[in-house]
């Protein structure tokens, strides 16, 4: 699947998305470090390894650290974009429509279109385009008409570590008291406009 670029602006950090899932790809080291797993441990079930559980503690951060945090967080605001309701109805509509169903009363039909918006509103286009591709093209899914149950626990896959990492970065964020922020942003725009100044009195001198 190729992802249409997704556009997003969060504050003054414009990004675009060519593939939802590179929004996991950490901009700098530094913030691959903070994201960094502070520790793994087996896990086991019936006596047989069944995975590992994942253990993360926020880590100190830096003003400096802020901006680049940011447009981590951005790219992956973008990725996550809830699809638009309408476009979401169509699509699973679309899908169930293959399939033989008896005629209902159109409160049971409204019921249920709820029952698939409450189950997959959270989820970008993207992910639910794919899920219900998966099942159609499933070697022994195909047959059944599904729930929107079936279709969640799909798009629940695809976007896989997207949502956990969005909740890090926003502690990461949050632990970074907004004085200091504001500050270092203030810092910045005098350093920028002394600069600005500085470069037309340079052009003015003889």
């Amino acid at each position: 699947m190729q992802p249409s670029p997704l556009p997003c602006c969060s504050g003054n950090h414009a990004v675009a998305v060519a593939d939802p899932r590179t929004a996991l790809s950490p901009l700098t080291e530094r913030v691959g470090e903070l994201l960094r797993l502070t520790q793994t441990i087996p896990r086991y079930r019936d006596g047989e390894f069944d995975g590992v559980i994942e253990l993360w503690e926020p880590r100190p951060v830096t003003v400096s650290d802020v901006r680049d945090l940011q447009r981590q967080a951005a790219m992956i605001e973008a990725a996550m974009t809830p699809m638009e309701s309408g476009r979401l109805l169509a699509r699973i509509l679309s899908l169930l429509a293959q399939y033989r169903s008896s005629e209902l009363p159109s409160a049971v039909e409204a019921a249920i279109a709820e029952d698939w918006l409450d189950d997959l509103a959270e989820f970008p286009e993207w992910a639910v385009i794919e899920a219900c591709r998966q099942w159609r093209r499933h070697p022994t899914k195909f047959r059944f008409r599904p729930l929107p149950g079936d279709i969640r626990n799909l798009c629940v896959e695809i976007v896989g570590r997207l949502p956990i990492v969005a909740d890090r970065l926003r502690a990461l964020l949050a632990s970074v008291p907004k004085a200091e922020i504001l500050e270092s942003t203030a810092d910045r725009a005098t350093d920028i406009r002394n600069r600005v100044v500085a470069l037309a009195n340079a052009r003015r001198m003889p």
